[in-house]
């Protein structure tokens, strides 16, 4: 570690009453993304039709009165298991790590945000921290509660489910 730099995780579970496929295909959709993952606040952009390595992902994150422009990367993803995304652009270095697995009563999520402000910004911490517990809890409860209930669409047809998507593509992806 940086002499001076902090470095924090993050690490929550959900168990989700859905089948592992389902929750998969619910994590690598962007438009699913953005309505679970509330932090992105305004110029919301995927570089491809799913999540898939080398995808990134830019927006601009509010924290009360701040905002921070941010750039993630997919640079993991191991099918039926995790998905991993890292910051290239943003106030504080980010690796988020999200597992799944199947578990009596449907599949066990686990998010951890393993993530280091330098020195200089390392104040930034004792601010952010609040509001990054919580947003990291809220989540999974998001994204839990999407799926029971059904409220989500799809935005690319995909073979890991039967789920009818809307569209907006003319020729979706062969990524699934």
């Amino acid at each position: 570690m940086l002499k001076g730099a902090t470095t924090f995780r993050l690490v929550d579970t959900a168990v989700v009453a859905a089948d592992p496929a389902l929750v998969e295909r619910f994590l690598l959709d962007p438009g699913c993304l953005r309505r679970w993952n509330p932090i992105p606040e305004r110029n919301y952009q995927v570089s491809t039709a799913v999540l898939q390595l080398g995808t990134s992902i830019e927006s601009t994150v509010r924290v009360g009165p701040l905002r921070f422009s941010f750039v993630n990367i997919v640079s993991d993803h191991v099918p039926g298991r995790r998905l991993g995304m890292r910051t290239t652009k943003g106030v504080v270095d980010l690796l988020v790590t999200i597992t799944w697995e199947p578990v009596e009563g449907g599949t066990r999520i686990e998010k951890a945000v393993d993530g280091r402000f330098t020195e200089s910004k390392a104040w930034l911490w004792r601010l952010l921290e609040p509001a990054a517990r919580r947003s990291a809890r809220n989540a999974l409860e998001t994204l839990g509660r999407m799926i029971e209930t059904g409220d989500y669409e799809f935005t690319v047809p995909s073979q890991l489910t039967p789920h009818p998507p809307r569209c907006p593509l003319e020729s979706p992806p062969d990524f699934f």
